[in-house]
C-alpha cells in the first residue's frame, strides 16, 4: 500500500502531539516539517526523525511528494498554510478553529474546491468515543427532540498567558459550539454572550454563551480559565443535554484515572490523546486515522465537513462579539 507523505507545518505543542500520532499510524510518512522558529523545527525534526526541515512555507507545499499538508500553526496564522498548499494540489488538515475570521472560512472552502482536494478541520470530539456515543443516541431517537445543552470547558489559570494569544471562546467553546451544531443539526437564531476579566488579562479568563436555535432549543457554553494547577485538575470538561424522553451526560472530570503521589493528585488525559510507548491515542488518533483515509481514497470528509467547521466559527464569533458589544445578535437561519 502506497503511505500517505505528510509535511507539518507548525512544530508547537500540538505539532508534536500530531507526531506522536502519525508515528503510531501505519502506511503514514511524514517527510518534512516547517515552523517560523527554525530551530524549533530543527528539534523536532531530529527527535521524530523527520529527514526534511523546510527554510519556508513555499518550500515544504511545493513538494511533489507531499500528498497532504497538516496546519498545526496558531490560531490566526491557518488560512495562509491552508491556500498555499491548496495552490500546490496538496489536501490539507487544518487544526480548529479553522480561522478567526469566518471571510478567511470562506476562502479556505472556495480554494479546496477549485483545487479538487479535501478540506478537514480538527473538531475532534467528533472522533472521542463518549461525545460519538450521545450522538448516535440522539440520531437514533432513543432521548427524543433536544430542548436544553450546557456544556463546560474550563482550565488552570497557568494556562492563560499562552492561550491568551486568542479568545476563550474561539479557542475553547467553539470544541462545544460545533457539538452542539452537530446533535441538533440546526442553525442558530440568537445568540448572547457574557464574560469577565477577573486577572487583567488580554482577553476574558470567564466567558458564558447563550444559544438560541431555530426549533427553540437552547444551549449555553461556559470556559473559565481560573483553576488553580496545584489542584492537579488539567481539565474539567462536560456536556449535559435535555431532551424530551431522556437526558445524556458526558464528564471527563474527575476522571476515571487517577494518581495520588506525594506531590498531589493527577489526573492524567485519558480522551484527547494520552500518550503510551512514546505514542498518541484516543481521539486524536482517530481523527487522524480518518483524515488519513479520505487522503488514501481521495474521499471528502463526512463526519466534518468545511462549511460546518465555518458555521461554527460564525457562531463563536457571534457570541464573542455580543459579550464585547453587551447585546444579542441575530444570525441569518
Amino acid at each position: 500500500m502506497k503511505p500517505v507523505r505528510i509535511g507539518l507545518v507548525g512544530c508547537g505543542s500540538f505539532g508534536r502531539s500530531h507526531l506522536e500520532a502519525f508515528r503510531g499510524l501505519a502506511g503514514v510518512e511524514v517527510p518534512a516539517v516547517f515552523d517560523t522558529d527554525v530551530d524549533r523545527a530543527r528539534q523536532l525534526a531530529a527527535e521524530f526523525g523527520i529527514p526534511r526541515v523546510c527554510a519556508s512555507l513555499e518550500e515544504l507545499c511545493a513538494l511533489a511528494e507531499l500528498d497532504a499538508v497538516d496546519v498545526v500553526t496558531s490560531e490566526d496564522a491557518h488560512a495562509k498554510p491552508t491556500l498555499h498548499a491548496f495552490a500546490e494540489g496538496k489536501h490539507v488538515f487544518v487544526e480548529k478553529p479553522m480561522a478567526l475570521d469566518p471571510g478567511d472560512c470562506e476562502l479556505m472552502i472556495q480554494a479546496a474546491e477549485t483545487a479538487g482536494r479535501i478540506l478537514m478541520v480538527g473538531h475532534i470530539l467528533r472522533f472521542e468515543t463518549k461525545y460519538r456515543l450521545l450522538k448516535e443516541a440522539v440520531a437514533a431517537g432513543r432521548l427524543g427532540r433536544i430542548v436544553s445543552m450546557h456544556a463546560r470547558r474550563n482550565r488552570p489559570k497557568t494556562l492563560l498567558e499562552r492561550y491568551q494569544r486568542t479568545h476563550p471562546a474561539l479557542e475553547n467553546s467553539i470544541h462545544d459550539v460545533d457539538l452542539m451544531l452537530w446533535y441538533t443539526g440546526q442553525r442558530v437564531r440568537r445568540v448572547r454572550g457574557y464574560q469577565r476579566n477577573a486577572t487583567g488579562v488580554r482577553h476574558a479568563d470567564v466567558f458564558w454563551g447563550i444559544i438560541e436555535f431555530e426549533k427553540e432549543t437552547i444551549g449555553v457554553v461556559e470556559t473559565i480559565w481560573l483553576l488553580p494547577q496545584q489542584a492537579g485538575v488539567g481539565l474539567d470538561d462536560a456536556f449535559h443535554l435535555v431532551a424530551t424522553r431522556g437526558v445524556g451526560n458526558v464528564r471527563l472530570e474527575p476522571g476515571a484515572l487517577t494518581f495520588w503521589t506525594e506531590t498531589g493528585f493527577e489526573t492524567p488525559d485519558v480522551s484527547y490523546g494520552p500518550l503510551m510507548a512514546g505514542v498518541a491515542g484516543g481521539a486524536l488518533r482517530e481523527e487522524l486515522i480518518y483524515f488519513c483515509e479520505c487522503v488514501r481514497n481521495n474521499r471528502q470528509p463526512e463526519r466534518i465537513t468545511a462549511p460546518e467547521a465555518a458555521y461554527a466559527v460564525e457562531v463563536t464569533r457571534a457570541l464573542v462579539e455580543s459579550a464585547t458589544s453587551g447585546k444579542d445578535i441575530s444570525l441569518h437561519s
